[in-house]
């Protein structure tokens, strides 16, 4: 049984930094879906990860209990749903910068991390 945190990178362009700094530290992390609704950027970003699956639909992602962490590479209007999404699928979530668009998104993020009992990571790479 492996250690690794099991992860999804939601979004194939931002999300290949992601995916190389994962396989770098791939003693902690296994890369296991790359979701990018453009199937071809999905199998590009799956192939920078060993044994990575593409996949198109978040769908896939959410419902697998394998997955431990979601990281969204999505853009930025997408931020704070996918991140409530995820957390109600009971994964931890990293999310790029922004996070919300609003403090009441925000909210609705804090409320359900505590629901899940899940960790949000937003990226702040300074």
């Amino acid at each position: 049984m492996s250690d690794r945190i099991k992860v999804a990178v939601l979004g194939a362009g931002i999300g290949l930094s992601h995916i190389e700094a994962y396989a770098e530290l791939s003693d902690l992390y296994e890369v296991i879906y790359v979701c990018d609704l453009d199937p071809e950027k999905a199998k590009a970003g799956a192939a920078l990860a060993k044994g990575a699956r593409p996949v198109s639909a978040v769908a896939d992602v959410l419902s697998d209990p394998s997955v431990d962490l979601v990281d969204i590479c999505l853009p930025p209007h997408l931020h704070s749903s996918m991140t409530v999404a995820a957390l109600d699928a009971g994964k931890h979530v990293v999310c790029e910068k922004p996070i919300a668009g609003s403090m009441v998104e925000v909210h609705h993020i804090a409320a359900a991390a505590k629901r899940a009992a899940r960790q949000v990571f937003p990226v702040f790479q300074y």
